[in-house]
């Protein structure tokens, strides 16, 4: 019987609800902090003080408000003697309260300091955007100085005639430029504004385009061009692979190249479009399934050059003209061989990539890789290009 009661006593203690409060309740009040000064930074500031010599100090609480109704708080270690105020909108003078709190919970008294904040990046941005005509759509050029994680907002007319958002750029570059493609030449209005992670937006510039015509560049004509010192194919996979229009088949419709040995990149392939093309941008798919895809052979750098009168011996000379450089990223991070939703959705979509305005009508196109992930060979699934011919 004994037994049974210690038995049902340990049940009632496996199943007993834990309560993770402080490790102690009341005690005194903490002093307060001292010594308070203020630094602006883009969109907020920095704030720097002396701790109370409090017994039990375990952090200090600022509580702000971004904007009026808006309620924030920041914690920062007794380890630390200071702290960050972000995401205000303007440069207005805000009112920040510290605390000192113990292990208890136990606040001291309030003190406020008025924080002037430096200009936010949403309106360092907004104030730097030059909005042009491109190729099915606009060009969107932008800096941002503080490396501030934005987004960039376009808004047009969808096909139901509704003005509302088309893409988000979604960005932390210092200076860029990108396209918004998608569009016929009927003359639109466009606008464009840039949203924070606060949730903090700009004004919208508002512009009214004509963009400039491109289709898709039919790969018909397209033919390998084998020059001296291109590297040939391997396994069985040549070249016509890139434009046969198969994206998913990971291994009968890729091209691959021989192994490359250390020290034996970059390595490059050449092909003829068939016709001259003032090229608008172009894509790239990996060879696909999760075994691959940003793995193995995959491309992670190259660059495509143009040309439409090649030197027959292969030089790199002033015949070619470099149309793009690209970097391949993983969206997760994750290592070589995990992959997530994102990276096969990123995969599957292929590399998007714009052409600038002022590189020339081309014919001739040469991949030259830099790196792959095995550093061993190289393969591509498909590549695809638009523009005006």
């Amino acid at each position: 019987m004994r037994y049974i009661l210690f038995l049902v006593g340990l049940s009632f203690l496996a199943c007993k609800k834990e309560d993770h409060g402080p490790y102690s309740t009341g005690g005194p009040k903490p002093g307060v902090v001292t010594n308070v000064q203020s630094t602006a930074l883009p969109g907020g500031a920095q704030l720097t003080y002396s701790l109370p010599n409090s017994e039990g100090l375990l952090y200090v609480l600022a509580t702000f408000d971004r904007t009026p109704g808006n309620p924030q708080q920041v914690k920062a270690s007794y380890y630390n003697n200071s702290l960050q105020v972000q995401g205000f909108p303007d440069t207005l003078p805000h009112v920040v309260t510290l605390y000192a709190v113990t292990r208890s919970e136990v606040k001291s008294d309030p003190v406020t300091v008025t924080v002037h904040p430096g200009l936010p990046p949403v309106t360092k941005v907004f104030r730097s955007l030059q909005v042009s005509v491109d190729f099915g759509g606009i060009n969107i050029h932008f800096t941002n100085p503080d490396t501030a994680n934005i987004d960039i907002v376009t808004l047009s007319n969808d096909s139901l005639g509704i003005y509302s958002p088309v893409d988000n750029h979604y960005t932390k570059s210092a200076e860029d430029s990108f396209a918004v493609h998608g569009f016929d030449t009927t003359r639109r209005k466009f606008g464009v504004f840039i949203l924070d992670q606060y949730g903090n937006h700009s004004d919208t510039v508002t512009v009214y385009l004509s963009p400039l015509f491109e289709k898709f560049v039919d790969k018909s004509t397209f033919a390998e061009l084998d020059l001296p010192g291109d590297i040939n194919y391997d396994w069985g996979l040549p070249m016509p692979n890139l434009w046969d229009g198969i994206y998913d088949n990971p291994d009968g419709n890729i091209w691959h190249s021989q192994p490359v040995p250390a020290g034996g990149w970059p390595v490059w392939i050449t092909f003829d479009m068939g016709k001259v093309v003032k090229l608008s941008r172009c894509a790239l798919w990996q060879r696909p399934s999760d075994q691959w895809i940003y793995a193995q052979n995959n491309l992670i750098n190259f660059e495509l050059w143009g040309s439409t009168a090649p030197n027959p011996d292969g030089s790199w000379d002033a015949s070619w003209t470099k149309i793009l450089s690209h970097t391949i990223k993983k969206p997760s991070g994750l290592p070589e061989g995990q992959v997530s939703t994102a990276d096969e959705a990123a995969a599957a979509a292929g590399e998007q990539m714009n052409v600038s305005l002022d590189v020339p009508a081309v014919r001739y196109i040469r991949i030259k890789i830099y790196s792959t992930w095995s550093m061993n060979a190289a393969n591509i699934a498909e590549v695809s290009f638009w523009g005006t011919y």
